[in-house]
Order: structure tokens, then C-alpha cells, then sequence
């Protein structure tokens, strides 16, 4: 929160209170928090009831060694935003496998803008994993592009676990619409609707001056213009005729 000259609070979008990852970083509009421990919880018990059913236990010592503190360390490198550019999602370096350095898994970083993209839809949590033993808790959000492979059954992105996906999948909207999000200053950004509208105004615009810097019409429109001008000029006399006649 920033305070106003009287101290009143003022409010602004804050991505570090989100997700402290944003922190210093001036690019970014709004951060959104992912449910990391509903997301570990559900993950330990996939991966669980798979270990059992797998290795009929012997994997356990692993399971708990190395897979558990996998999953809640890959879980917690997860990252969301909204920047002016598109939607950002952030996989922060992360161990894996026996969790040695030499296992870690890289950083990795993807931006989707606004202008490629074509869905953005939210699934909710439906029927179980594991033979129906666990049932899935977790909302899905799924973004699409133009270039995506929607229709072989991949998508863009797949973001699993938010706290709030509602409100992402409504600010994603509204950028993608150049109508900024709620309560974030300057980030209303331009859109291939509201730019195709620019291009038009200024084609209209060129049209009307190309006869004169004044902005007179072209020539070949002119004698169009005073035919037409003499027609009504007629019409009008007719009706006074008639008129004074009456």
C-alpha cells in the first residue's frame, strides 16, 4: 500500500504481496499467489499411492527421501504475473531426481502476449487420480494461441494450483481487450482491436487531407460534390413552387 499527502491508504497493485518472487521487479503489473500447500498435499498422495501400487513399497525409502522434498521444492518454484507484454510464468531453479546440484532443474521462463492469444478458460477440480483413490482438488487453468497445439490436445500453458484463477482469467481478459486491470495503474495496453481502430481512424484521416494539407477533399470528389449540391438546390425550388401554389 502507498499512502495519499493526508495518510490515507491509496490503492495499488502490489506484486511482491502476492508472491514476494515480483519484488523489484519494476515490469510487472500483478502477481498471483498459487495454493502451494493444497498443491503438495495432492501431489504427495498422487505420488504416494503410485509408489505403493508400483513397487508394492519397496520404492518407499525414496518416496521420502528425495520425491516428497522434489515435489514441494519443483511446487514453490512456480511463479505468475501479468505484464504489460502477456502472461509470465516462472519455473525457478529447482533440485530433482537424488537432488544433487547436479540434478537441479534450470530456471526457465515463458511469455505469452496478449496478441497471440485466443483462450484462457478455468477447469475445476473433477474426479480422482490414482484408480479413483484421490480426488482431484486443484483448478486448471488453460491458455491458448493461435500457433498452439489445442487440437491434438496440448495447450500453451497449463497452470495448475491458483489461489484465485477467477481473477486471473478476468484480468487476462481485460488486457487482452486494452481495458488494463482494476486497481493497477498504467497497465492499459494497446491490443490488436484497439490498434486496427488507430489504423483505420488514420486511413480516414489521410483520405480526407490527401487533396490539401488543409484537409480538402480530393479533386475527383469535388465535381461529385457540387452536382450533387445543384440537385438539392432544384429539389428545394420545386417544393417553394409548390408550396406558394398550395
Amino acid at each position: 500500500r502507498r499512502f495519499l499527502g493526508n495518510g490515507a491508504p491509496h490503492k495499488m497493485s502490489d506484486p511482491a504481496a502476492a508472491d514476494p518472487y515480483w519484488d523489484g521487479k519494476d515490469d510487472i503489473l500483478k502477481a498471483y499467489a498459487f495454493d502451494y500447500e493444497k498443491i503438495v498435499q495432492f501431489r504427495n498422495k498422487v505420488a504416494y499411492a503410485n509408489t505403493l501400487t508400483g513397487c508394492c513399497g519397496l520404492c518407499l525409502p525414496c518416496h521420502f527421501i528425495c520425491e516428497r522434498p522434489n515435489i514441494k521444492d519443483a511446487t514453490h518454484a512456480q511463479h505468475l504475473a501479468i505484464t504489460r507484454d502477456g502472461i509470465r510464468y516462472v519455473v525457478d531453479t529447482h533440485p530433482s531426481s537424488c537432488r544433487f546440484s547436479c540434478c537441479d532443474q534450470g530456471k526457465t521462463s515463458k511469455t505469452v502476449p496478449f496478441d497471440k492469444l485466443t483462450d484462457c478458460d478455468v477447469e475445476s477440480p473433477a474426479g480422482a487420480e490414482t484408480c479413483c483413490c484421490i480426488q482431484r482438488v486443484l483448478y486448471i487453468v488453460q491458455v491458448d494461441t493461435a500457433s498452439g497445439s489445442r487440437d491434438t490436445g496440448g495447450h500453451e500453458l497449463t497452470i495448475v494450483g491458483l489461489v484465485d484463477p477467477e481473477a486471473f482469467k478476468r484480468d487476462v481478459w481485460s488486457m487482452k481487450r486494452g481495458e488494463g486491470i482494476e486497481g493497477v495503474p498504467d497497465s492499459i495496453t494497446p491490443t490488436m482491436m484497439t490498434r486496427s481502430e488507430e489504423s483505420s481512424k488514420k486511413g480516414a484521416s489521410s483520405w480526407l487531407g490527401s487533396g490539401s494539407s488543409s484537409g480538402a477533399f480530393p479533386s475527383d470528389v469535388v465535381p461529385l460534390l457540387k452536382e450533387q449540391n445543384s440537385l438539392l438546390s432544384q429539389a428545394v425550388g420545386h417544393l417553394k413552387t409548390l408550396a406558394s401554389k398550395a
